[in-house]
Formats: C-alpha cells, sequence, structure tokens
C-alpha cells in the first residue's frame, strides 16, 4: 500500500512520547508499505535524524512552523470554537501544500497522528484513520485545575473544546485509535467503543538491564521534564516525599533525568537531588537506580516510563491510573501507590526490602516481555488500515 503519514512533530529522536509512538509504527509499516511523511517541525531536524526517516520512507517532507505566529494563532482561536492546541499547529499555506502532495502521491490511506493534525486531512477523499492516542480534553482539565483564575477559566474553556472537537473530528475519518481504554471511556464520543486501543510497546532488545551500570541513586525518575505532568510528578517527589524520607535513609538520593527541564525543575539540583537534563543513553539514568517511582496520579494516556524501567528490570513504584494501562499485578510485578502516605510507605519498604526488589525486577521484566512488543501492536495498526 501507499501510505501518507501526517505528524505534528518530526518522529526522531525520541525524546517524546508521541514521537516514540510513531517512529516505531513507521517503522513496522515500513517493512511492507510505501510511506510518505509530511512532518511539521518547529525547530531544526538535523541531518542525521533526517536521514534516519528516510531510511524507513519513499519520501519526507518537513514543513517549519515558526512559534510565535503558532502561538498567535492559537490567541486568535479564543474568539472562536476551534481548541488552541489544533490552532497552534494549523496554517493554511502548510494545508495547501500537503493536499498538492497527497494528491500527487494518491494514497491508499493516510495515517493522521493527533487530533491537532486533523485539519490538514479531514476533508480529503481518501481513507484515513485518526490516531487520537491521548484523551487530550482530560489532560487541559487537569492543567487548568493546578492554574491561577485567570489561567484556569481559559484551560477550562479549552478542555471543553477539545472534548467537542474530539466528538466532532470522529466521523471524518474511517478508523480511530487510542492507547489506553481508560482515555477511550474519557471521549464524549457515542460511537467511542469501535476506537481501536492500540497500547505503545518497548524495545525489549534496547531496553535491557544494565548490571554494569553504577548504582548511584536510591530513585529515579525519568521523562521529557518540559512535559507538564511529568514536571508535577518530580516536584512532587523532591518536595513532599523525599523530605519524609530524609528522616528514615538520611543520605537518600534522587535522580530527576530527561530532556528540557523546566527552570523549576533546574532550581530542585541539591547535593540530594541530581537534575541531569538531556542524557545521550537514557538507559544510564534508568539502571543507575536501585527504584523507579513515577507518581503521576490521573489517567491519561501509557506512561512509557514504566514500561522502559520494568524492561530493564528496575523494581517500579506508580499509581492506579498509570498501572490501568499496563496491568501488572500489585505485590508482584509492581507496586501501587495513590497518594503521598501511600507513597512514602511503598518507597520505604522497597528500599529496605532487596528481596522484595528483586522479585518485582524479575517479574516485572517477564511482564513486560510477554506483553508489550512494538511488532504486535504495529501488526494490529496494519490489520486494521488495510
Amino acid at each position: 500500500m501507499k501510505l501518507v503519514v501526517v505528524t505534528s512533530r518530526f518522529p526522531y529522536p525520541l525524546e517524546k512520547g508521541d514521537k516514540l509512538r510513531l517512529y516505531f509504527q513507521i517503522k513496522y509499516l515500513a517493512q511492507r508499505h510505501e510511506i510518505t511523511l509530511l512532518s511539521l517541525v518547529d525547530e531544526p531536524v538535523s541531518d542525521d535524524s533526517f536521514k534516519h526517516i528516510q531510511t524507513f520512507c519513499k519520501a519526507v517532507h518537513v514543513f517549519p512552523i515558526h512559534k510565535n505566529s503558532a502561538r498567535w494563532s492559537a490567541i486568535k482561536s479564543l474568539l472562536g470554537k476551534t481548541p488552541l492546541e489544533v490552532s497552534y499547529f494549523f496554517n493554511q499555506k502548510i494545508k495547501r501544500r500537503f493536499e498538492e502532495i497527497i494528491h500527487q502521491v494518491q494514497p491508499d490511506h493516510i495515517y493522521c497522528q493527533l487530533i491537532r493534525m486533523s485539519e490538514y486531512v479531514r476533508h480529503l477523499p481518501y481513507s484515513k484513520t485518526l490516531d487520537y492516542m491521548d484523551a487530550f480534553s482530560i489532560g487541559m482539565q487537569r492543567r487548568a485545575e493546578n492554574s491561577n483564575p485567570i489561567v484556569k477559566a481559559i484551560f477550562q474553556r479549552d478542555a471543553i473544546q477539545i472534548a467537542n472537537y474530539e466528538s466532532v473530528i470522529y466521523h471524518e475519518f474511517d478508523h480511530h485509535t487510542i492507547i489506553s481504554e481508560q482515555d477511550r471511556q474519557h471521549l464524549k464520543i457515542l460511537e467511542k467503543e469501535k476506537i481501536h486501543i492500540l497500547p505503545n510497546g518497548v524495545d525489549t532488545h534496547f531496553f535491557t538491564p544494565m548490571p554494569e551500570v553504577e548504582k548511584k541513586y536510591d530513585i529515579a525518575f525519568v521523562g521529557n521534564m518540559g512535559y507538564y505532568p511529568n514536571v508535577q510528578a518530580a516536584l512532587f517527589l523532591a518536595k513532599k516525599i523525599l523530605p519524609k524520607l530524609r528522616k528514615q535513609f538520611p543520605k537518600i538520593k534522587l535522580l530527576i533525568a530527561g530532556a528540557r527541564p523546566t527552570q523549576e525543575i533546574k532550581n530542585l539540583a541539591t547535593e540530594n537531588i541530581h537534575v541531569t537534563g538531556w542524557v545521550e543513553d537514557i538507559r544510564t539514568a534508568y539502571a543507575s537506580a536501585n527504584i523507579f517511582v513515577a507518581p503521576i496520579f490521573y489517567g491519561r494516556g501509557q506512561q512509557n516510563k514504566i514500561l522502559e524501567a520494568m524492561s530493564m528490570g528496575i523494581p517500579c513504584i506508580t499509581s492506579d491510573q498509570v498501572n490501568k494501562a499496563i496491568g501488572a499485578k500489585d505485590g508482584t510485578s509492581i507496586l501501587i501507590a495513590n497518594d503521598e502516605e501511600s507513597c512514602q510507605e511503598q518507597i520505604s519498604l522497597l528500599l529496605k526490602n532487596e528481596a522484595l526488589q528483586k522479585n518485582l525486577s524479575t517479574n516485572g521484566l517477564n511482564w513486560i516481555r510477554s506483553n508489550f512488543s512494538w511488532e504486535k501492536y504495529g501488526k494490529q495498526l496494519e490489520d486494521l488500515i488495510i
């Protein structure tokens, strides 16, 4: 088949969840299909990254969007009904260029990643799949709850608009995918049960135990540290959990690793808290800690960081909400903590119990290898669109 893939970010390097998802989907589909990639970019793409993606695609087209003009488009959308995120990424000139290329290709199918890109292809006369990935309206509502009154009003309004848009755009596509059952249930779409649940996998050949790496830290948290939920999780660990744990473990050390740390995250750095920023090989961050903790307490998406940590044999603690998308057994493959008190208790328990660490490491690794294969979910996507 001739496939056109449209995306709001260039799918390499793999420092964000949507890029990771699309990269492995393209890599799988390219084995048997001809792919033309149309990608927006808001920062330069390196020659190495471009060449790497070219190995999977017949053609790769990138379209720069300028952040200032994109922000202005989003601001203007406050007067209308289009969600901020959709307006931010939309450009009429780029849309015309997209249409020209797509009509030249005459694709058998268009794969559109995220609702923010749907305006570019929704009216085109080709078979189409929309990957919602997450229920974005829930993420925006959560941000509203933790904002000042003015920003809160804007975000609450936008959360409603996103939910409406998620529903409206459904009818413009032939097939639909989403990352988890909990995200599907959040959508306000009457026919949402027809949306195919397509989780992420993990590259278990890459994310594998590294016993040669020295354990410098007691706890690690890894992620894109410019992403709001990750920022909140890191602040929770550093400001609420670590001070209490120091009473039991005076020398306890926390690692916060990942690209694009906000200034608030950088300011956390102390003798006991190490903030890395971008790490060339993120596996070394996971492997350098005794346990991995992801205190994310609301349901949206699937946490790749947990899949990766478990795949590397690192004992993990997270919330029920995160584990709903993973399905690991509490006490056997993972530990569950749903609030400040239980998070502190579970970390304390795990740090003091090496036998439990070993059991969680082994069982968690086996769970990931048995249930989260990119090949498995790539095949499901292929079967859906063919």
